[in-house]
């Protein structure tokens, strides 16, 4: 069982209750559900918006922290990367490759490891953002591969209308400390544009793994999950025009590496992502919306990790991955009754390469894999209003995939929205998803003290989703939900070790089901307050092995409180508990946040304390054998200053 229990800066969180109807602060916006924004009420989906106030009122650091409030989630950490279990479905080594993960709209997955990042990996700053959209279910009929289990949609900010900026010092355990600066400048008579940079370090802590209490070298590592970053995000608006860059560079130290010398400080990972969009949304008219998006990605990732073949040797591991594309879509309500939207999305990846190499004292190589891939997809959505009460969705998407191999996937989706009385929605989802093969899973292939072995023969995995909604408005300031659902999952790619050569392998493996219940709660109150709680029971089976479905979480519960206290400060609180995962124990942890904002919203200073019992809960490690748990912090906190100028 989890609960988490959260607040909302206070004084900000009242202007917006000032200016908004109650009803439409349960109601917001949401724009990865379809190709065009709707309300959470109308779109097919069971989707969860957070909002910028709430992201700093509770104090999150991370996407993995702010996606862990989200009913049916929870996000665990091998210290060095964060993954995300959705309703029931967890995998070790699995780099979130089943949810899709967007920043406006523009997909991050790269081409190689198809690894969507929500930890401090994730490219943008999280005063960035907001707001951050998850729609579970099945997403690949409006956003095609890897969106099996769900999508993350993060929505930046826009420019201001003012010239100005703002600078921000945080603090931080484990000699964490960052410094950020953000500015708005006009150009031109409607240009703007926004520019913002942070640098972060930090030392790190001991990490103590109890499971390797009789390695010769001991069960600490000490001070080796250090950390230094880098990121930029520029955004430009010109009227019908958006432009963003966004560039993310990132060392991390490795506290536990498969194979590798444990407590060794050359033991780090680097990833450096680069994204680039342009958006042209043309009004042709006051019924049809031309949008054309072109977009570009760069990935790079460098392992290091000492190993003892002997003699003791720096061994790299690296990947690098280039893609660009095309996508255009037309929509319109030319049509009485109906919302509808048709497009096409084409890909080109020019680079997904990978890797390994002995760096020193002898260098040798014994990977240096070169590929290529490509899509193209055409895909249409209909919103179809039978009556004020009721409505029906389809969309149906193809797409063409080419890697090596050749493949193609059909993914519809169908959903019944009824709203039977006007305290009631009721939705009925149906939906396919699919995600083909990456080239680590297909052409990763090394030998030494841990072997590893291509399989070019992977077929693309389906997972087909149905899921029932009941959704009730007894006043304008609260709203119940409950959720239903059952997914079905065939083919799922998994790493097993071949017993006629004890090399890791993948294969289409795994056949699983996840069926869940969910049930959420949310409150606002004129005064700033918010309460949003939820729980959730969900089950696993697999069809083959258990392994996988002993390591999903059972039960979760989540509460979340916006409490604004005196002088103008909110305190903010989030409780999870989560349930047993295989042979890691459920825990309990509380964090708290105080936060006060001044001069517009524009400025503010927050403390925050994590975990505040000292509960110090363990996660599944990234590998079910090798590294079967891994601890995380205990108490921490947080300080943050922002200064408007």
């Amino acid at each position: 069982m989890a609960v988490a229990f959260g607040a909302m800066a206070g004084a900000s969180f009242a202007q917006d209750l000032a200016s908004v109807p109650l009803d439409q602060l349960l109601d917001l916006e949401v724009t990865a559900a379809s190709k065009f924004a709707l309300r959470l009420s109308e779109s097919a989906s069971s989707a969860t918006v957070i909002g910028a106030d709430e992201i700093r009122a509770l104090g999150y650091r991370t996407l993995g922290d702010a996606l862990q409030s989200v009913r049916g989630l929870v996000v665990s950490s091998d210290r060095t990367y964060s993954y995300l279990g959705v309703r029931g479905y967890a995998t070790a080594g699995d780099y979130n490759t089943r949810i899709l993960l967007l920043i406006d709209g523009n997909r991050v997955n790269d081409t190689v490891f198809d690894q969507a990042f929500l930890g401090t990996e994730f490219p943008l700053d999280i005063d960035l953002v907001e707001r951050i959209e998850f729609i579970p279910g099945q997403g690949s009929a409006v956003h095609g591969g890897n969106a099996l289990f769900g999508v993350v949609n993060v929505v930046t900010r826009r420019a201001g209308a003012r010239s100005g900026g703002d600078v921000s010092v945080i603090a931080g355990s484990g000699t964490w400390r960052q410094l950020r600066m953000s500015a708005t400048q006009p150009i031109g008579e409607q240009g703007l544009l926004l520019a913002s940079a942070n640098k972060r370090r930090a030392g790190g802590s001991d990490v103590t793994y109890s499971s390797l209490d009789s390695d010769p070298n001991g069960g600490t590592s000490q001070r080796t999950d250090h950390e230094r970053g880098e990121q930029l995000y520029l955004k430009y608006q010109q009227a019908e025009v958006t432009a963003t860059l966004v560039h993310a560079d990132r060392i991390k130290g490795a506290t536990a590496v498969p194979g590798a010398v444990f407590g060794d400080t050359s033991n780090v990972y680097r990833d450096a992502i680069t994204l680039a969009d342009a958006t042209l949304a043309h009004r042709i008219d006051a019924a049809n919306l031309w949008k054309l998006r072109v977009y570009a990605g760069r990935y790079r990732f460098d392992g290091d990790y000492m190993v003892d073949y002997p003699p003791l040797t720096l061994n790299r591991d690296w990947a690098a991955s280039r893609w660009w594309g095309l996508e255009t879509n037309l929509y319109t309500q030319q049509f009485a009754d109906h919302k509808l939207v048709v497009g096409l999305d084409l890909q080109n990846s020019p680079r997904s390469d990978q890797g390994n190499v002995d760096v020193d004292p002898d260098p040798a190589v014994y990977l240096d894999d070169h590929r290529s891939s490509s899509r193209r997809s055409v895909f249409a959505e209909d919103q179809w209003a039978l009556s004020p009460r009721l409505s029906i969705t389809a969309g149906l998407r193809y797409d063409r995939i080419s890697d090596g191999a050749t493949s193609s996937e059909f993914s519809p989706r169908l959903a019944l929205i009824s709203r039977p009385h006007d305290d009631v929605v009721l939705k009925l989802i149906h939906g396919r998803a699919f995600r083909a093969p990456n080239a680590y899973e297909r052409y990763y292939a090394i030998e030494g003290t841990v072997p590893y072995k291509g399989n070019a023969n992977l077929e693309n995995e389906r997972v087909s989703g149905t899921e029932a909604v009941l959704e009730y408005r007894p006043s304008t300031s609260s709203r119940w939900l409950v959720s239903a659902y059952g997914n079905r999952a065939e083919k799922l790619l998994a790493q097993t070790v071949d017993p006629a050569d004890g090399a890791l392998v993948f294969n289409n493996l795994a056949s699983m089901r996840t069926r869940g219940l969910e049930l959420e709660f949310e409150r606002v109150w004129s005064t700033g307050a918010r309460l949003r709680s939820n729980y959730s029971v969900q089950s696993a089976r697999n069809q083959s092995d258990d392994s996988e479905a002993n390591r999903s979480v059972l039960r979760l519960g989540k509460l979340a409180l916006v409490l604004p206290v005196a002088s103008g400060w909110t305190a903010g609180t989030q409780t999870l508990l989560v349930s047993r995962r295989g042979d890691v124990a459920g825990y309990g942890v509380t964090h708290l946040t105080l936060s006060r904002a001044w001069a517009g919203d524009r400025s503010h200073v927050s403390f925050s304390l994590y975990d505040v019992f000292d509960r110090r809960p363990d996660d599944p490690g990234g590998d079910s054998v090798l590294q079967p748990v891994t601890p995380q912090d205990g108490r921490s906190w947080r300080v943050e200053l922002k200064l408007a100028f």
